[in-house]
Protein backbone atom coordinates (compact mmCIF):
# COMPACT_ATOMS: atom_id res chain seq x y z
CA UNK A 1 0.00 0.00 0.00
CA UNK A 2 1.34 3.43 -0.98
CA UNK A 3 1.63 5.54 2.16
CA UNK A 4 0.98 8.67 0.11
CA UNK A 5 -2.42 7.19 -0.78
CA UNK A 6 -3.19 6.75 2.92
CA UNK A 7 -2.35 10.41 3.49
CA UNK A 8 -4.59 11.39 0.57
CA UNK A 9 -7.42 9.23 1.91
CA UNK A 10 -7.15 10.85 5.33
CA UNK A 11 -7.14 14.30 3.70
CA UNK A 12 -10.32 13.48 1.77
CA UNK A 13 -12.02 12.44 5.00
CA UNK A 14 -10.77 15.63 6.65
CA UNK A 15 -12.43 17.65 3.88
CA UNK A 16 -15.61 15.60 4.22
CA UNK A 17 -15.80 16.35 7.94
CA UNK A 18 -15.62 20.10 7.37
CA UNK A 19 -19.19 21.45 7.07
CA UNK A 20 -18.01 24.45 5.05
CA UNK A 21 -15.66 22.56 2.72
CA UNK A 22 -16.82 22.25 -0.90
CA UNK A 23 -15.23 20.36 -3.84
CA UNK A 24 -15.03 23.39 -6.11
CA UNK A 25 -13.48 23.11 -9.56
CA UNK A 26 -9.69 22.87 -9.35
CA UNK A 27 -9.60 22.43 -5.56
CA UNK A 28 -7.67 19.63 -3.81
CA UNK A 29 -11.00 18.38 -2.43
CA UNK A 30 -12.42 18.05 -5.96
CA UNK A 31 -9.35 16.16 -7.17
CA UNK A 32 -9.52 13.71 -4.29
CA UNK A 33 -13.28 13.25 -4.67
CA UNK A 34 -12.90 12.54 -8.40
CA UNK A 35 -10.24 9.98 -7.60
CA UNK A 36 -12.48 8.38 -4.98
CA UNK A 37 -15.21 7.96 -7.60
CA UNK A 38 -12.98 6.58 -10.36
CA UNK A 39 -10.22 4.67 -8.52
CA UNK A 40 -11.57 1.59 -6.71
CA UNK A 41 -8.25 0.94 -4.98
CA UNK A 42 -8.16 4.44 -3.54
CA UNK A 43 -11.84 4.18 -2.57
CA UNK A 44 -11.02 1.03 -0.59
CA UNK A 45 -8.25 2.83 1.30
CA UNK A 46 -10.64 5.69 2.10
CA UNK A 47 -13.21 3.17 3.34
CA UNK A 48 -10.68 1.46 5.61
CA UNK A 49 -9.42 4.73 7.09
CA UNK A 50 -13.00 5.85 7.69
CA UNK A 51 -13.86 2.53 9.32
CA UNK A 52 -10.92 2.84 11.71
CA UNK A 53 -12.11 6.31 12.69
CA UNK A 54 -15.66 5.14 13.38
CA UNK A 55 -17.10 6.85 10.30
CA UNK A 56 -19.62 5.59 7.77
CA UNK A 57 -19.26 6.78 4.18
CA UNK A 58 -22.57 7.80 2.62
CA UNK A 59 -22.12 8.96 -0.94
CA UNK A 60 -20.29 11.54 -3.04
CA UNK A 61 -22.44 14.53 -3.99
CA UNK A 62 -21.83 18.00 -5.46
CA UNK A 63 -21.47 19.11 -1.83
CA UNK A 64 -18.69 16.60 -1.22
CA UNK A 65 -18.31 13.16 0.31
CA UNK A 66 -21.01 12.66 2.92
CA UNK A 67 -19.93 10.88 6.08
CA UNK A 68 -21.49 10.26 9.47
CA UNK A 69 -20.05 9.29 12.83
CA UNK A 70 -21.10 6.05 14.49
CA UNK A 71 -22.71 6.31 17.88
CA UNK A 72 -19.77 4.66 19.63
CA UNK A 73 -17.05 6.64 17.86
CA UNK A 74 -15.30 9.97 18.42
CA UNK A 75 -17.22 11.64 15.58
CA UNK A 76 -20.69 10.77 16.83
CA UNK A 77 -23.07 13.72 16.76
CA UNK A 78 -24.30 14.54 20.25
CA UNK A 79 -26.14 17.45 21.80
CA UNK A 80 -22.92 18.56 23.41
CA UNK A 81 -20.94 18.82 20.16
CA UNK A 82 -23.69 19.50 17.63
CA UNK A 83 -23.70 23.27 17.93
CA UNK A 84 -27.25 23.50 19.22
CA UNK A 85 -27.37 26.16 21.97
CA UNK A 86 -28.47 23.85 24.78
CA UNK A 87 -28.47 25.71 28.07
CA UNK A 88 -27.58 24.29 31.44
CA UNK A 89 -29.63 24.17 34.59
CA UNK A 90 -33.41 24.35 34.64
CA UNK A 91 -33.67 25.25 30.94
CA UNK A 92 -31.80 22.16 29.75
CA UNK A 93 -34.79 19.83 29.54
CA UNK A 94 -36.87 22.38 27.65
CA UNK A 95 -34.05 23.06 25.17
CA UNK A 96 -33.48 19.37 24.52
CA UNK A 97 -37.10 18.70 23.84
CA UNK A 98 -37.93 21.82 21.84
CA UNK A 99 -34.89 21.65 19.58
CA UNK A 100 -35.59 17.97 19.01
CA UNK A 101 -39.20 18.73 18.17
CA UNK A 102 -38.24 21.41 15.65
CA UNK A 103 -35.74 19.07 13.97
CA UNK A 104 -38.50 16.50 13.56
CA UNK A 105 -40.75 19.22 12.16
CA UNK A 106 -38.13 20.35 9.63
CA UNK A 107 -37.77 16.79 8.34
CA UNK A 108 -41.52 16.20 8.15
CA UNK A 109 -42.20 19.60 6.55
CA UNK A 110 -39.49 19.33 3.90
CA UNK A 111 -39.87 15.62 3.15
CA UNK A 112 -43.53 14.68 3.64
CA UNK A 113 -43.15 11.21 2.09
CA UNK A 114 -40.61 8.58 1.09
CA UNK A 115 -40.52 9.70 -2.52
CA UNK A 116 -39.36 13.16 -1.47
CA UNK A 117 -36.43 11.65 0.40
CA UNK A 118 -35.05 9.82 -2.61
CA UNK A 119 -35.44 12.74 -5.01
CA UNK A 120 -32.55 15.12 -5.44
CA UNK A 121 -33.74 18.58 -4.57
CA UNK A 122 -33.36 21.52 -2.23
CA UNK A 123 -36.58 22.15 -0.28
CA UNK A 124 -37.07 25.67 1.04
CA UNK A 125 -38.08 26.35 4.62
CA UNK A 126 -39.29 29.67 6.00
CA UNK A 127 -39.54 30.07 9.77
CA UNK A 128 -43.13 31.33 9.59
CA UNK A 129 -44.20 28.36 7.44
CA UNK A 130 -42.48 25.92 9.77
CA UNK A 131 -44.22 27.49 12.78
CA UNK A 132 -47.60 27.15 11.07
CA UNK A 133 -46.83 23.54 10.22
CA UNK A 134 -46.08 22.86 13.88
CA UNK A 135 -49.23 24.66 15.00
CA UNK A 136 -51.37 22.56 12.64
CA UNK A 137 -49.88 19.26 13.75
CA UNK A 138 -48.87 19.71 17.39
CA UNK A 139 -52.24 18.62 18.75
CA UNK A 140 -52.09 15.38 16.78
CA UNK A 141 -48.59 14.68 18.13
CA UNK A 142 -49.83 15.10 21.70
CA UNK A 143 -52.86 12.91 21.09
CA UNK A 144 -50.85 10.19 19.33
CA UNK A 145 -48.51 9.92 22.33
CA UNK A 146 -51.27 9.10 24.82
CA UNK A 147 -50.82 5.59 26.16
CA UNK A 148 -48.01 4.59 23.79
CA UNK A 149 -45.24 2.27 24.95
CA UNK A 150 -42.56 3.45 22.53
CA UNK A 151 -40.14 5.68 24.45
CA UNK A 152 -39.38 8.07 21.59
CA UNK A 153 -43.06 8.58 20.71
CA UNK A 154 -43.85 9.20 24.36
CA UNK A 155 -41.10 11.76 24.77
CA UNK A 156 -42.11 13.42 21.50
CA UNK A 157 -45.55 13.88 23.01
CA UNK A 158 -44.01 15.43 26.12
CA UNK A 159 -42.04 17.80 23.91
CA UNK A 160 -45.21 18.73 22.04
CA UNK A 161 -47.03 19.52 25.29
CA UNK A 162 -44.10 21.65 26.40
CA UNK A 163 -44.19 23.45 23.04
CA UNK A 164 -47.89 24.26 23.46
CA UNK A 165 -47.10 26.10 26.69
CA UNK A 166 -44.54 28.41 25.06
CA UNK A 167 -45.51 31.87 23.75
CA UNK A 168 -45.18 32.40 20.02
CA UNK A 169 -42.80 35.34 20.43
CA UNK A 170 -41.04 37.15 23.27
CA UNK A 171 -39.67 40.47 21.96
CA UNK A 172 -36.43 41.60 23.53
CA UNK A 173 -36.15 45.13 24.88
CA UNK A 174 -33.61 46.24 22.27
CA UNK A 175 -34.92 44.26 19.33
CA UNK A 176 -34.81 40.61 18.40
CA UNK A 177 -36.25 37.82 20.49
CA UNK A 178 -35.81 36.51 23.99
CA UNK A 179 -35.27 32.82 24.57
CA UNK A 180 -38.15 30.56 25.59
CA UNK A 181 -40.48 31.30 22.70
CA UNK A 182 -41.42 29.18 19.70
CA UNK A 183 -39.97 31.47 17.05
CA UNK A 184 -36.60 31.63 18.75
CA UNK A 185 -36.35 27.83 18.77
CA UNK A 186 -37.29 27.68 15.08
CA UNK A 187 -34.74 30.32 14.08
CA UNK A 188 -31.95 28.83 16.15
CA UNK A 189 -32.59 25.37 14.71
CA UNK A 190 -32.45 26.62 11.13
CA UNK A 191 -29.25 28.55 11.86
CA UNK A 192 -27.82 25.37 13.39
CA UNK A 193 -28.49 23.55 10.10
CA UNK A 194 -26.69 26.35 8.22
CA UNK A 195 -23.70 26.16 10.58
CA UNK A 196 -23.41 22.39 10.15
CA UNK A 197 -23.63 22.61 6.36
CA UNK A 198 -27.08 21.02 6.05
CA UNK A 199 -28.80 24.17 4.83
CA UNK A 200 -28.00 27.62 3.50
CA UNK A 201 -29.60 31.02 3.68
CA UNK A 202 -31.22 32.20 0.45
CA UNK A 203 -31.73 35.98 0.78
CA UNK A 204 -32.86 36.18 -2.85
CA UNK A 205 -35.99 34.21 -1.91
CA UNK A 206 -36.88 36.31 1.14
CA UNK A 207 -40.30 37.95 0.97
CA UNK A 208 -42.96 39.38 3.24
CA UNK A 209 -43.03 36.06 5.06
CA UNK A 210 -39.43 36.52 6.17
CA UNK A 211 -36.12 34.68 5.75
CA UNK A 212 -35.71 31.64 3.52
CA UNK A 213 -33.52 28.62 4.16
CA UNK A 214 -32.73 25.90 1.63
CA UNK A 215 -31.95 22.36 2.76
CA UNK A 216 -29.40 20.31 0.85
CA UNK A 217 -28.25 16.73 0.35
CA UNK A 218 -26.26 16.83 3.58
CA UNK A 219 -29.58 17.07 5.38
CA UNK A 220 -31.48 14.66 3.12
CA UNK A 221 -28.88 11.89 3.01
CA UNK A 222 -27.89 12.40 6.62
CA UNK A 223 -31.49 12.64 7.80
CA UNK A 224 -31.12 9.60 10.05
CA UNK A 225 -28.08 11.11 11.74
CA UNK A 226 -29.70 14.52 12.14
CA UNK A 227 -33.06 13.37 13.43
CA UNK A 228 -32.54 9.96 15.00
CA UNK A 229 -29.41 10.55 17.07
CA UNK A 230 -29.94 14.19 17.99
CA UNK A 231 -33.68 13.96 18.41
CA UNK A 232 -33.53 10.80 20.46
CA UNK A 233 -30.93 12.45 22.69
CA UNK A 234 -33.03 15.59 22.92
CA UNK A 235 -36.28 13.84 23.69
CA UNK A 236 -35.70 10.42 25.18
CA UNK A 237 -32.67 11.35 27.24
CA UNK A 238 -34.35 14.56 28.25
CA UNK A 239 -36.34 12.57 30.77
CA UNK A 240 -33.08 11.87 32.61
CA UNK A 241 -32.63 15.60 33.20
CA UNK A 242 -36.15 15.83 34.56
CA UNK A 243 -35.39 13.31 37.25
CA UNK A 244 -32.07 14.92 38.28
Amino acid sequence: MNLADVTSAALLIRFALGPKERPTMGSPYRALLDRYVTDTGFAEIVSRVADGLGLDLRQPTPLGLLVSGRGDGPFAVTLENSGLPIRTGQNRLQDRRCFGLVLVAVAAFAYPNGEALIETGSPTVRPVDLERFLDRNIGAVVEAAVGVEDELDGQLGEAARMWQDLPEVLPAQHGGLKRDCRRDYVLRTLEFLVTTGRARREPSLDDERGKTYMLNDRFRVGLAETTESLVFAALARGSEQESD
